[in-house]
């Protein structure tokens, strides 16, 4: 039998990871947040937070790790946990709405893992990544629900979500070199 790609440790850091995103998506209340400062959607609050709730912990994932293929893995691991605990922006028909979650975070992690060679390519394909599961995610809440997000809102809400996206990958930058740093000493 072969041997795993992933070792039992990497495979606890892409776990523990990937449920902290769904934990957090799932109980920090981002879409009242989002009201309460009056950001238009729908999904304004990936756009403006995915970076904190999805970007981040793929991206350190990805950086502590150090293998090719474990921020793809733990985005669609995210979309499992996350699906498993409700459906996809709470849309459950078509049944398989839900799938769009997938894509999503799987095209996310997909763009993060192959901007990750270098510092500032990370940075923007942090960006990236979250603006492309944000057009996923808007385009499926608009065909299935006929929610459009206004053309006003999109600019902000386009550069919202690049920023954020960045913002989530320069934290997980401090955050990789703080774990090498203490395992260093």
């Amino acid at each position: 039998m072969g041997k795993s790609y992933f070792i039992l440790c990497e495979w606890t850091i892409i776990i523990s990871m990937a449920l902290a995103s769904a934990l957090i998506n799932t109980y920090l209340p981002i879409k009242n947040i989002t009201e309460y400062f009056g950001a238009p959607g729908p999904a304004a609050g990936m756009a403006l937070f995915g970076g904190l709730i999805f970007v981040l912990w793929i991206s350190l994932t990805r950086q502590i790790t150090g293998k090719k293929y474990s921020g793809i893995i733990t985005s669609i691991i995210i979309a499992s946990f996350c699906l498993f605990i409700h459906p996809w922006y709470g849309v459950v028909e078509p049944f398989w709405f839900s799938l769009y979650g997938i894509v999503g975070l799987g095209c996310m992690g997909l763009i993060i893992e192959l901007m990750s060679r270098s510092y500032w390519w990370g940075v923007v394909g942090g960006g990236l990544g979250n603006l492309c599961c944000l057009v996923i995610t808007w385009l499926a809440i608009g065909f299935h629900t006929h929610i459009w997000v206004s053309t006003e809102a999109a600019s902000f809400l386009v550069l919202g979500a690049i920023v954020s996206g960045s913002v989530g990958v320069l934290i997980a930058q401090v955050v990789s070199r703080m774990v090498w740093a203490g395992q260093s000493n």
